[in-house]
């Protein structure tokens, strides 16, 4: 990119980030400037009001030296004299302050469009370094990528001469091993091929004297399961006799004991249900018949505690109508809690039985 398009954009970019800061010194500048005007114009003239302000008479100043300064009229309550018609003199001294000021104005303007260039030359020239600053380091970058570069290609051609180098070793390596897995290998299979032949030859005298030994060992196991056959048929035919004298106990003392647990099972039988009939009752004599309401009959199971607390309970089947329903179950549970039971062997957790009231 050209040099001036280069400082333009950089100017623009100064102007962006710092446009507020500008705008607001150059407009107290401006704001300055016309208040230094306004003071000078008017400076001359008197406002009427309450309090006489102090009148500083202009000199005009020649060559030769100034004259001294008058001393202003003190402040009193006196009302303040009329104003004196300007003079010719006065006019003159007017003028020329107003064209001081305005000098003093178009150089203070000058300053600041002089400050204003410096501050955009400054930018520019700030921003001439930083872009060679860029450029020093974008090329420093390069040197330093093409310098690591070569490195990487010096060291992947000595890795490469290295790896070619280990490869050629490695296939001296192999083949000096190869050689010598083939003699192993040879010596290997002949000392095999005799040993071999040395097993075949012990397994043959082994298996000659395995069968020899076989036979004798079958002829002595025969000898043996022909007595052990013996003992077993005589044990087995002892064992079945006594087995069948203790079935003929064990069915002797079944007998009994059936017979005892018939007669327990009979009288337990009479104690529950002599136990659910009290069950019943209670719950029966807490019902308060409903109006209008004749014999009813439903099934009802209750659920209790060993304490007789009742844990749960349902209708098997409807006792006529929601009405009569309710009354039951209110029965229920006006019976908690229920009558103990004689034993511990008559007690039933559930109970279920015939609600058929009187």
């Amino acid at each position: 990119m050209p040099k001036t398009a280069t400082s333009v954009a950089e100017l623009r970019h100064l102007w962006r980030d710092n446009r507020g800061p500008i705008l607001w010194a150059v407009g107290l500048h401006l704001l300055l400037i016309l208040l230094l005007v306004f003071s000078i114009h008017f400076g001359g003239i008197v406002q009427g009001g309450s309090e006489q302000p102090e009148v500083v008479e202009a000199v005009m100043v020649t060559g030769a030296g100034s004259p001294p300064p008058r001393e202003s009229a003190p402040l009193t309550d006196e009302p303040p004299p009329e104003p004196e018609p300007e003079t010719p003199q006065q006019d003159a001294e007017a003028e020329a302050k107003q064209q001081e000021a305005e000098a003093r104005a178009e150089e203070e303007a000058k300053a600041q469009a002089e400050a204003e260039r410096q501050a955009q030359e400054e930018a520019r020239r700030k921003a001439e370094a930083e872009a060679e600053a860029e450029r020093r380091a974008e090329a420093k970058r390069k040197a330093e990528e093409e310098a690591r570069r070569k490195a990487e290609a010096e060291a992947e051609r000595k890795a490469e001469a290295e790896a070619k180098r280990k490869a050629e070793e490695e296939a001296e390596r192999q083949a000096e091993a190869e050689a010598r897995r083939k003699a192993e290998a040879e010596a290997e299979r002949k000392a095999e091929a005799e040993a071999r032949r040395k097993a075949e030859e012990e397994a043959r005298r082994k298996a000659e004297a395995e069968a020899k030994r076989k036979a004798e060992e079958e002829a002595r196991r025969k000898a043996e399961a022909e007595a052990e056959a013996k003992r077993k048929a005589e044990a087995e035919a002892r064992r079945r006799r006594e087995a069948e004298a203790a079935a003929r106990r064990q069915s002797v003392q079944d007998a009994l004991a059936e017979e005892s647990s018939a007669r327990q099972r009979a009288a337990n039988q009479a104690a529950v249900d002599e136990y659910a009939s009290l069950i019943k009752n209670h719950v029966e004599s807490n019902w308060r018949r409903p109006a209008g309401v004749e014999d009813i009959s439903c099934r009802v199971r209750v659920e209790q505690l060993p304490g007789g607390q009742i844990a749960g309970y349902e209708l098997l089947g409807s006792c006529g109508s929601d009405a009569v329903d309710l009354s039951v179950e209110q029965a229920i549970a006006k019976s908690d809690p229920l009558p103990r039971p004689p034993s511990r062997e008559v007690f039933q957790r559930e109970i279920i039985f015939n609600f058929e009231p009187d």
